[in-house]
């Protein structure tokens, strides 16, 4: 595949992917937001599993799509994650190095969902809702969401920082233009895990990252 096919596809997927979030998001939270209407908690809720299974879908589609580019390219997903048992040590520095942003936007992104009038009572989940919220969506995210727009998109775009901001700028629009707070959240979580990649030439860090930062709502001080 040629340079300029392979920046207008990496061009596409960077751009449509938040078109295609942001519409779908839209057509499923706009009904319950109708001027008569009184959305609870448990509306919030319902529209919220609705969105995580259809995002969830979206991104296992785009991930076939880079593996489709990744062919074409002579390349593997092996080769986009890049583990090295002898790097460890790196993963371990530059992971700890990346903990406290890490934190920091996990904490701005619980609180743009508290903000927002979304709460998180267990007691009120289903062991459904348990799985796909706290098993499968950050197992899933963790792996999709580093491999497209970190272990794909960064090295596919010129410059350090200009590729990170660039790929972290799409991350961010992809989680939702609706509620700013989450938007800046989600950009500092980009950038932070984007660095890391550079860092590290690796997915895994940022994986592991991604995956802890998914359980932050319940560490005191942070709901």
């Amino acid at each position: 595949m040629s340079n300029k096919k392979q920046k207008r596809k990496l061009i596409s997927l960077l751009i449509g992917l938040p078109v295609l979030s942001n519409i779908v998001s839209f057509a499923i939270f706009a009904p319950i937001f109708t001027p008569s209407g009184n959305p609870t908690n448990t509306d919030f809720q319902h529209a919220s599993n609705i969105l995580g299974i259809a995002i969830l879908f979206i991104e296992i589609a785009a991930l076939i799509l880079v593996i489709i580019l990744l062919r074409r390219e002579n390349d593997t997903l092996g080769i986009i994650i890049n583990f090295r048992r002898n790097n460890m040590p790196l993963y371990l520095r530059t992971g700890l190095l990346a903990l406290l942003p890490t934190l920091i936007a996990g904490w701005l992104f619980v609180q743009a969902q508290v903000w927002s009038g979304v709460e998180t009572n267990l007691s009120q989940f289903s062991w459904i809702e348990i799985g796909l919220w706290f098993v499968l969506i950050p197992i899933t995210a963790a792996f999709l969401e580093e491999t497209i727009w970190r272990g794909y998109a960064i090295p596919r775009m010129r410059g350090t920082w200009r590729s990170v901001l660039l790929s972290s700028l799409s991350f961010a629009l992809f989680h939702g233009i609706f509620n700013p707070l989450v938007l800046v959240a989600t950009f500092v979580q980009g950038v932070v895990w984007g660095w890391t990649y550079r860092r590290t030439e690796s997915t895994v860090p940022g994986m592991v990252l991604h995956f802890l930062s998914r359980y932050l709502i319940f560490v005191p001080g942070f709901g």
